[in-house]
């Protein structure tokens, strides 16, 4: 899943605080900030810091512009260019290609001194003066304005008031990305990244997915095996049990089933991993199924519908709940009944109870289903298309699942008897 990426553009000096909780909140939106004062932005030692800036802004969704009182730094002085309008102009290149969506701020008392000193320069030519003491006066430096000229000739820049006068004149097309976001604090600017750059990925399914990232990374830390520092699922050794000691309908009714001892020494063996009545507490996910995070909303039915994300978020729930109700001392008692140390070494089969047989499969398919639900989930959240996992049965018996759905009502069978109940 590709993470939507801000580059936060403006002079630091004044702005350092403002910067530093716009970062914050978005990540903990869980986004990535490029803001070239912290720590976590990439500096390259064969690259200037000007041109490190420009790369990054290549690399980002969104292109957060804040204009203050100050000019900054200058990219090229004899030029009036500052850092910072040379990043709002690549960033500006990359949004007419389509590739960044732009958000412009001004600080509400800076946007004040523009149109005063517009009416300023109004009344200024409308009495006699000469033109260095009319220029003079018009561009003043005062606190709200360190360096009026330039800073008014950038907002102009950014409001793209040039190309606007053209294109009502006939001349050129409208331009875009020209909006000008005045603000007077951070609720101001959070306001607008709510209504602009999250419209189509609300905040809560944002924080909702990162949450549930989390929890299905710590079930999986805690249900796969390690070996040799390595983690491994136990899917592979669960179906090769399965393949080569098939549970029958015609032999589950045999109170005893025998197996070769090297499978079984196997297969307990795996099992192990599950002692000590391990349990699953799943706390995210209850919460994202109450809401439409991964449902679809269907136009023909104006209703939401279920998707292939959601259906297994579901089934991992239940498997989850079934699994800690059978992972009990009890039902993994069969592994110390028939350990090697209880039998002679000559000896080359085994029988078990079948019940109890059953029993410890059933628990090791669910253990089995949960691991490979939450890796298929993972790598959606991750990016990758999502892809229905094939999964172990509910029953351990070959065929009997066949039988479970047969005797279960299917969704149209429901429909049919709630069209005739009265």
């Amino acid at each position: 899943m590709h993470t939507p990426t801000f580059f936060i553009s403006s002079t630091i000096y004044d702005l350092r605080d403002l910067r530093s909780s716009l970062k914050f909140y978005l990540e903990e939106q869980g986004f990535k900030v490029l803001a070239s004062e912290f720590n976590d932005f990439q500096k390259p030692l064969d690259r200037h810091s000007y041109e490190a800036c420009l790369d990054a802004i290549r690399e980002a969704d969104y292109f957060i512009l804040l204009i203050g009182a100050r000019v900054g730094g200058w990219y090229d002085e004899t030029s009036q260019i500052s850092i910072t309008q040379r990043e709002y102009r690549e960033a500006y290149q990359l949004h007419q290609a389509g590739k960044l969506k732009l958000l412009n701020f001004v600080r509400s008392e800076v946007w004040q001194a523009k149109e005063d000193r517009r009416e300023l320069a109004k009344f200024l030519e409308s009495i006699e003066l000469e033109d260095g003491v009319r220029s003079s006066i018009a561009n003043h430096k005062s606190k709200n304005a360190s360096n009026a000229d330039v800073l008014m000739k950038f907002i102009n820049e950014v409001g793209r008031n040039k190309e606007t006068s053209l294109a009502t004149k006939g001349t050129g097309a409208p331009p875009t990305g020209n909006w000008i976001h005045v603000f007077s604090g951070f609720r101001d600017i959070v306001d607008v990244l709510n209504a602009q750059a999250f419209a189509t990925a609300p905040i809560e399914d944002i924080v909702a997915k990162r949450l549930l990232r989390r929890e299905l990374r710590d079930v999986l830390r805690q249900c796969l095996m390690k070996v040799k520092d390595k983690a491994y699922s136990p899917l592979y050794w669960i179906d090769l049990f399965h393949q080569t000691n098939p549970l029958t309908l015609e032999g589950r009714d045999n109170e005893l089933t025998s197996l070769q001892v090297d499978s079984w020494d196997k297969i307990s063996s795996v099992a192990m991993h599950l002692l000590g009545n391990r349990q699953l507490h799943l706390i995210v996910l209850p919460q994202v199924l109450a809401k439409p995070t991964f449902l679809e909303f269907d136009i023909a039915s104006n209703s939401f519908r279920e998707t292939d994300v959601q259906n297994a978020l579901v089934r991992l729930q239940n498997e989850v709940s079934r699994f800690n109700t059978s992972n009990s001392s009890e039902n993994l008692s069969i592994i110390f009944a028939h350990t090697p140390v209880r039998r002679s070494p000559s000896q080359r089969t085994i029988e078990l109870e079948t019940v109890k047989l059953a029993v410890l499969l059933h628990l090791l398919d669910r253990w089995s289903n949960i691991v490979t639900l939450c890796s298929s989930v993972l790598r959606y959240l991750d990016g990758d298309t999502f892809i229905v996992p094939d999964l172990r049965p509910d029953s351990p018996v070959q065929g009997m699942q066949e039988m479970l759905d047969a005797e279960t009502p299917t969704e149209s069978e429901i429909d049919s008897y709630l069209n005739s109940y009265s």
